[in-house]
């Protein structure tokens, strides 16, 4: 079986063939350095892995940060995609897997496949993990892709060669940007920032969530950001209501400097002719990306299910 795997940084996002139907599939990460208590009859998901114990926790502040670009590298990105794979239902089996690098990762200083970061995807993703009293997938093989690009592949093969489609990827931790032409003819011009991700609002809300006597994890943090505008969701989740606002405010602030800091990098490319914006943090900058590139509205893409676009991309293209 081949199994076509986003793993962002927040989410890992799969997409696969079942018996002729395709099928998609999120899972949080979410995961701290100790195994879970079992209860009741629900499972607890307890992982080993280079001598280090690993589950799934989707509250504990002792959650291992993944929005940092070592995480496409680490342990917890192994067991991540592991865990991702075990939430499909499909059967532990032998497995083929298709993954991808931020573009910053992928390619070097002169724009050519980097050889070393790939080979290191590769081989860290090849690693076997333990599940505590049941089975894992075996990964024969890896293949890697560029993040954002893929996302355009059912766009840019209908456009006529003079075009090019602007794909701006803004996920947890990275920001890709990339220009392709017509066709599927070529990349004009890419550009990555490994510093700049949603993770940039979720900092933001953890300190204010803090003060605000709720520490949680990221998760929790990042579902804060999801229902921003709920206002009955932000008084049930925080502790203390009279801070309310105070996290608001924060939140919308680092909101305000993350779509300053997109916009600063779009503005660095010109003479596209379409602009599709995917990725999970696409909600957060879409409106502010569609008035600063100006393109027609029928050549501006921005899908319902933002998060699975590039995993579909890939899954098209393979």
């Amino acid at each position: 079986m081949k199994i076509y795997i986003d793993d962002g940084s927040t989410n890992i996002k799969l997409q696969w063939v079942d018996g002729g139907e395709v099928k998609q599939s999120i899972s949080p990460n979410s995961f701290k350095r100790e195994w879970a208590v079992a209860f009741g009859g629900q499972q607890a998901y307890n992982y080993m892995l280079n001598g280090e114990q690993y589950s799934f926790d989707a509250i504990s502040p002792e959650a291992v940060v993944t929005t940092n670009v070592a995480w496409q590298y680490s342990d917890v990105n192994v067991v991540a995609v592991h865990h991702a794979l075990l939430c499909t239902g499909i059967s532990p089996q032998d497995v083929s897997i298709v993954v991808t690098l931020p573009l910053a990762e992928y390619y070097n200083k002169n724009n050519q496949p980097n050889e070393d970061n790939i080979r290191r995807k590769k081989d860290n993703l090849m690693r076997a993990v333990e599940l505590n009293g049941g089975k894992t997938f075996n990964i024969c093989s890896v293949e890697v892709m560029p993040e954002s690009i893929p996302a355009g592949f059912d766009v840019v093969k209908d456009l006529n060669e003079l075009d090019s489609l602007l794909i701006i990827d803004l996920g947890g931790t990275t920001l890709d940007v990339s220009q392709v032409m017509g066709k599927m003819r070529g990349i004009s011009r890419i550009f990555g920032d490994s510093s700049l991700g949603v993770s940039l609002m979720t900092s933001a809300v953890k300190d204010a969530l803090s003060v605000a006597r709720t520490k949680g994890s990221s998760y929790l943090a990042d579902d804060i950001i999801i229902h921003r505008n709920d206002e009955a969701y932000l008084a049930s989740r925080i502790n203390d209501t009279s801070c309310v606002t105070l996290v608001r405010e924060a939140m919308n602030e680092a909101h305000g400097r993350l779509v300053n800091r997109v916009i600063e990098a779009v503005s660095r490319f010109e003479g596209y002719s379409h602009v599709m914006v995917i990725g999970g943090g696409a909600e957060l900058i879409a409106d502010a990306v569609r008035d600063h590139c100006a393109v027609r509205e029928e050549r501006f893409y921005k899908t319902n299910s933002s998060q699975f676009d590039l995993v579909n991309g890939m899954y098209l293209i393979g």
